[in-house]
């Protein structure tokens, strides 16, 4: 029985996908004169901030001012919210499953994503990488949600996200988890992390709670 669902948040609650990759552009061809394509940028979603930077030798705190001044200073601005999510978490929330956020943004941010789309209330638990000394994919920030939530088992939950990193996070804990079709990241890496649902509409979770979802 499902008793928790956890949301990685950029890409898979929160559309910033609009913003990241263009924060990582402006840093990668402007300030680094690096032609980082595309598709390598879209890869670099859903994992800690500075291992994406360290990839490119830009850990320094130049960098990542330069990224963080204008992801942040365009944030309020660029920001969305996928069509279902609210509906989505008004359900879950109605059929009595607690919610949280897995995030590897950091805590500050994440609070001021949620706040900016009028869902920070939904959310029982919020986890970012102040919480934990290892990330997604490693299985411990799902695990710390899970321990914040009142020790649930993570047999008990389900870790949605955009990423191979979400994915295997979930795996690795023991979770079900979840693929978003809408993922930058091309489907069949997606498929690769071996999700154990894929989902096109977070408002599909329901049918997955209650027993119905099918698998990937």
């Amino acid at each position: 029985m499902i008793k928790a669902v956890f949301f990685d948040l950029d890409g898979t609650v929160a559309d910033t996908n609009g913003l990241i990759y263009e924060s990582f552009r402006r840093l990668f061809h402007e300030k680094m004169g690096l032609p980082v394509p595309d598709e390598e940028i879209y890869g670099l979603f859903g994992e800690p901030l500075v291992v994406s930077l360290k990839r490119y030798g830009a850990e320094s705190e130049e960098f990542l001012s330069y990224y963080r001044d204008f992801n942040e200073g365009q944030h309020d601005i660029m920001i969305r919210e996928f069509d279902g999510v609210k509906e989505a978490l008004e359900s879950l929330k109605e059929k009595g499953i607690k919610l949280g956020i897995v995030t590897s943004k950091r805590e500050r941010m994440a609070r001021r994503s949620l706040e900016r789309l009028h869902l920070l209330p939904y959310f029982d638990v919020i986890v970012t990488p102040e919480l934990t000394t290892e990330h997604k994919p490693n299985p411990a920030p799902l695990l710390k949600a899970c321990e914040l939530m009142g020790g649930i088992s993570p047999k008990e939950t389900l870790m949605v996200g955009d990423s191979a990193y979400d994915i295997l996070c979930g795996n690795r804990a023991g979770a079900a988890s979840v693929a978003v079709s809408y993922s930058k990241i091309k489907m069949e890496k997606l498929l690769a992390a071996k999700p154990t649902y894929v989902v096109d509409d977070l408002r599909e979770l329901l049918a997955i709670v209650e027993g119905a979802g099918t698998l990937a």
